[in-house]
């Protein structure tokens, strides 16, 4: 039998509500900020989520939801030429690409993270992970970070066959490779916390009761992209913690920022477009 998960569950709820929310005030949000926010919209019926820059900044990907079918797919930043990879995305499709761009691991319905080729073509298996969330790969392409939705963190050795797994200990979610792979940062309970993957020692950031918002890191190692309770900020690292809110919207979901740090890609709640804001 399946596990069926109490988050997920409340995840629906509080989609519905917050959506509605989102609505009222504009699905992309103000942005008190700056810049310019780009909507893609998509074809009646189809729903964009989890946006996913590739490593030169040339491709989104995201998950294609269609009802029937949760699709893993690809399209420009502006929201062209959009095609799907695979069909098998589970209902949490979260994914990340290889630092050449070559493959992007997913999240299943096999109750696995797997991995497709930019190509196409048939996926492989990466790591047995049953309702997994927000993958997210090493710089060095050995460690695979994911949540399991409703418990904890993990960490994937890819560098061994099998990969072996080491349970974090910390409930939450959306892990994050700092650039120089040695720390993750999160979200877990109500907070943005970094993870020192050497010590395990944890700092907290800010707090954030918006588990959906999701954390991103600056290549300078020292910035973090996030979506909080009040939207789209960029984070300095501190001492002090110094915060700046681009964009105004509560319903903020699945932050993702270019590698060059000049676009940041987002969702918003309850709503089937995304949102690409620039020139911030």
């Amino acid at each position: 039998m399946k596990r069926v998960s109490v988050t997920v569950v409340e995840r629906v709820i509080v989609a519905a509500l917050v959506g509605s929310l989102a609505s009222c005030g504009g699905g992309g949000g103000g942005n008190p900020g700056g810049g310019n926010v780009r909507t893609i919209t998509f074809p009646a019926g189809v729903r964009g989520g989890s946006p996913r820059f590739s490593p030169d900044g040339t491709l989104l990907a995201y998950a294609r939801d269609t009802g029937p079918l949760s699709e893993l797919a690809v399209m420009s930043p502006a929201g062209a030429d959009s095609r799907s990879l695979t069909s098998d995305g589970d209902y949490l499709l979260a994914m990340a690409w290889t630092a050449d761009g070559s493959e992007i691991v997913y999240g299943s319905t096999d109750a696995g993270i797997r991995a497709v080729a930019l190509a196409g073509g048939a996926s492989r298996f990466v790591v047995d992970a049953f309702a997994s969330i927000d993958p997210d790969l090493s710089p060095d392409g050995r460690w695979l970070a994911y949540g399991l939705n409703g418990s904890t963190v993990h960490l994937a050795d890819l560098g061994q066959t099998p990969p072996v797994v080491s349970d974090l200990g910390m409930y939450g979610g959306s892990p994050r490779f700092s650039p120089d792979g040695a720390t993750l940062a999160l979200w877990s309970d109500g907070k943005i916390r970094l993870l020192d993957l050497a010590s395990r020692a944890v700092t907290d950031v800010i707090d954030s009761t918006n588990s959906f918002g999701r954390v991103d890191w600056f290549a300078d190692g020292t910035r973090l992209m996030a979506g909080t309770d009040r939207g789209v900020e960029i984070i300095t690292l501190g001492p002090p913690i110094q915060r700046r809110l681009l964009v105004d919207n509560i319903a903020v979901i699945a932050v993702d920022l270019s590698p060059d740090g000049a676009n940041v890609a987002y969702g918003s709640n309850g709503l089937p477009e995304l949102y690409v804001l620039s020139g911030f």
